[in-house]
């Protein structure tokens, strides 16, 4: 017999029986994702040790990375623990300081929505709703206007708990959890039988004719910062000193961030500094697209600027400017919005499809002033109980108007469906547009 012979010979008779293994699987066990909790907010380590341990295993983090682990850490985010809005926390938004505003963009959008037709079945759509104030003014408004609670229904993307409970004990009579397998997290109804759903990505909103509303809610999302040198574009990163104390470094190469994001027309200009969010570039275009491909229209107020502006980073506490790398979880870190950049990431071109038509940005004192607010602040006035009350509703008007205020620092700007750039041609844009003289 030969060699091969006798190879062959051992390979089928004796391997299997020595040497050749079987595939074996073992069961585990995974958890109910119902059963699972979260640790309690005194147990988990605090945001400056999350943060000082992350840079000492991976290294300087970008400011985005910064802004996103304070806002948003399960136990010990900002928004996740308390209320943080009005006069006991670290700041104020328009819609607590008067219900005029919130009336005023209540009326705005209804008669935008009247140059489409009549808008009904409607989803109101906020992002970050806050305590769920604006959407409650908007409400009384529109249900004088001809809107029943079958017509409505609200959709809140907010991805605080805490401030979810907020929200609903302002807007429902009843409210609950609801089946993990579901796009929204939690439900409720308001007491005249309107629908409310929350949901933590706008995403797995329904694509239905819609009214978008994001008030201040793009201030808050994740920038990367950018400083011009003499070796071109670089990222300004968060590293720990000897002491363990948080600073700011210049990156040595190029980061992936300025690769990816800094780009014409971003980058026109003498400019030295750059504020740029990834995250509200893409937010802007799910708007623009949901706005053209649906119907719709889309309103966003926030303070901000034309991209004259590179350095806007800070931090709110108790009203007052603080250092945005001192006390993380304790403090608001915002950043102005630079609208022309949400231009760009929203605006319909001769070269795309399903993007939207953008109006603005427009000063918040032009907005208002447009939509007849002194109109309606007469009749508040007029109305008021005592000259106490008439001079604070005055205040408060005054508060959002004044140049040296919110009047100013505060803009506007909308997305309407790319079909109706010849009817808005016509019939121009409510607040974006000076009104004729009668």
């Amino acid at each position: 017999m030969n060699t091969r012979h006798i190879f062959k010979l051992f390979n089928n008779s004796l391997i299997p029986q020595t040497i050749c293994r079987r595939y074996s699987y073992k069961v585990v066990k995974r958890p109910d994702p119902k059963t699972l909790k979260m640790p309690t907010p005194g147990s988990a380590p605090s945001l400056m040790e999350i943060i000082r341990e992350k840079i000492r295993l991976n290294g300087p983090i970008t400011v985005a990375e910064y802004m996103h682990i304070v806002a948003t850490n399960p136990t010990e985010g900002y928004y996740m623990k308390k209320d943080v809005i009005g006069e006991a926390g670290d700041f104020i938004t328009s819609p607590e300081i008067s219900q005029l505003f919130g009336e005023i963009l209540g009326v705005w959008f209804y008669a935008e929505t009247q140059k489409m037709g009549t808008g009904k079945p409607l989803q109101i759509v906020e992002l970050g709703p806050g305590k769920g104030t604006l959407l409650l003014d908007i409400l009384r408004v529109i249900s004088r206007l001809g809107f029943e609670p079958a017509d409505i229904s609200l959709h809140l993307v907010e991805i605080s708990s805490t401030m979810q409970t907020v929200q609903a004990n302002k807007l429902c009579i009843s409210h609950r959890e609801v089946d993990i397998e579901l796009p929204h997290n939690y439900e409720g109804e308001t007491v005249s039988g309107i629908k409310v759903y929350w949901y933590n990505d706008l995403k797995k909103v329904p694509n239905k004719f819609s009214w978008y509303i994001a008030h201040e809610f793009f201030d808050v999302l994740p920038i990367h910062k950018f400083e011009k040198t003499e070796n071109g574009w670089r990222e300004l990163l968060i590293d720990l000193d000897g002491q363990g104390k948080l600073y700011y470094r210049i990156s040595a190469e190029e980061t992936k961030s300025v690769k990816l994001l800094i780009r014409p027309p971003l980058d026109s200009g003498d400019r030295t500094e750059l504020e740029i969010s990834a995250r509200s570039l893409g937010i802007a275009r799910q708007l623009a697209h949901r706005v053209d491909e649906h119907g719709g229209i889309a309103l966003i107020a926030d303070y901000g600027h034309e991209g004259e502006k590179g350095d806007t980073f800070r931090a709110f506490h108790k009203h007052k400017v603080v250092d945005p790398l001192e006390n993380p979880g304790h403090c608001d870190l915002t950043a102005d919005v630079d609208f022309s950049q949400l231009r760009v990431a929203a605006a319909k071109t001769s070269s795309s499809e399903n993007f939207a038509l953008v109006m603005g940005p427009v000063k918040q004192k032009d907005f208002l002033e447009r939509c007849q607010a002194e109109s309606r602040l007469k009749v508040l006035m007029d109305n008021a109980k005592s000259e106490t009350d008439k001079e604070k509703i005055k205040m408060a008007y005054d508060m959002l108007v004044e140049p040296a205020k919110m009047g100013d620092r505060f803009k506007f700007m909308a997305f309407y469906p790319s079909s109706m750039v010849d009817l808005l041609n016509k019939f121009p844009p409510l607040g974006f547009s000076t009104p004729p003289k009668s």
